[in-house]
């Protein structure tokens, strides 16, 4: 999910290769799907630039989150899936729900209040790499040396582009943002690993939704409450149901749905498209004027990912985990 507005990387994404096809299974399956993630999962940060001034960072996060919850409600119920997945998962669904619907958007939101969407677009290209080391770390697996040079030049390019763009404390402040965003969406990814592979990643990105719900309703209620009898413009109100809707939703159940038809290794690459897609999108919607920097950074950030992908242990969850349901949704929906 990008939840967030970021699909997880190849190496760890949670979805298992489909069967429904056999051995003999065409390149083009899934790959419609996945494709529709990423656009999907791009117009996130432009989105979130529009409206986070006008709702604020907490009460936009909030809103996306209840949004979400009633979508997964929803989608559970018409899936045949609305039921309880058992207290052994909460712990894990949290903290799913937490990195990828309320730290993730959360930072993402005070970032690009300070730092244009197309910068942001760059710094989260490394959401990648941190997933995989801290998936790595909880499993105790040593990474090889490649891995390691290309985080490490792709980190050194960002920390660059940063540089380079100067701002003042402003910029300086957006970047450790979005810094706390990579961090938190790449928890999210590793713990929604774990418990997707047991319980279905649809059933999954739905119940961390909904196990938040409790605490987003009211915190939302407040927010709204509290916030300036100003006029909201329409551009907001599109960012705000863009970021619910799409980026937290629909985009993350497309993005899920085409790994497993497709499998992992191959649809996930495509998410490597997805920074070029949301620069492309600052400029065209935001009128966000780009410096040489920001494509520059951006392909070299984005072959270090790749090659970070490549070279990561391929899992989806644990040492040795396998999963109890290879599918999402029951045998009779629609495929």
């Amino acid at each position: 999910m990008t939840s967030g507005g970021q699909g997880p990387p190849a190496s760890l994404a949670v979805a298992t290769p489909a069967s429904s096809h056999g051995p003999r299974a065409r390149w083009t399956d899934g790959l419609l799907l996945g494709a529709a993630g990423v656009v999907g999962f791009s117009g996130t940060a432009p989105a979130t630039r529009v409206a986070a001034p006008v709702f604020g960072p907490v009460t936009l996060t909030f809103a996306r989150i209840v949004i979400a919850v009633v979508l997964g409600a929803v989608t559970l119920a018409i899936g045949g899936r609305l039921r309880w997945p058992g207290r052994r998962h909460v712990p894990a669904l949290l903290a799913m729900g937490l990195g990828l619907a309320v730290g993730y958007p959360l930072f993402l939101a005070l970032a690009v209040q300070e730092v244009p969407a197309s910068h942001a677009a760059v710094d989260i290209a490394l959401i990648p790499a941190a997933t995989a080391v801290l998936a790595a770390a909880r499993n105790r697996e040593r990474l090889p040396f490649a891995f390691w040079l290309a985080c490490l030049t792709g980190l050194a390019a960002v920390i660059g582009y940063d540089l380079l763009t100067g701002g003042g404390i402003a910029a300086r402040t957006g970047d450790l943002w979005l810094a706390a965003a990579v961090l938190s969406c790449a928890v999210g990814y590793v713990e929604g690993a774990l418990v997707s592979r047991r319980i279905g990643a649809t059933a999954a990105l739905c119940w961390a939704m909904i196990l938040l719900a409790p605490a987003a309703v009211p915190l939302l209620v407040a927010g709204v409450l509290a916030r300036p009898e100003t006029p909201i413009s329409a551009s907001a109100w599109a960012g705000l149901g863009y970021v619910g809707v799409i980026s937290m939703f629909l985009a993350s159940l497309a993005w899920y749905r085409g790994l497993a038809a497709g499998g992992t290794a191959r649809i996930g690459q495509l998410n490597l498209a997805q920074t070029f897609l949301a620069v492309g999108w600052s400029v065209l919607l935001l009128g966000e004027h780009i410096t040489w920097a920001v494509p520059v950074t951006a392909v070299i950030v984005l072959c270090c990912m790749a090659v970070c992908l490549r070279s990561a242990p391929a899992h989806g969850g644990g040492a040795g985990s396998q999963p109890e349901a290879s599918e999402d949704w029951p045998s009779t929906a629609p495929r």
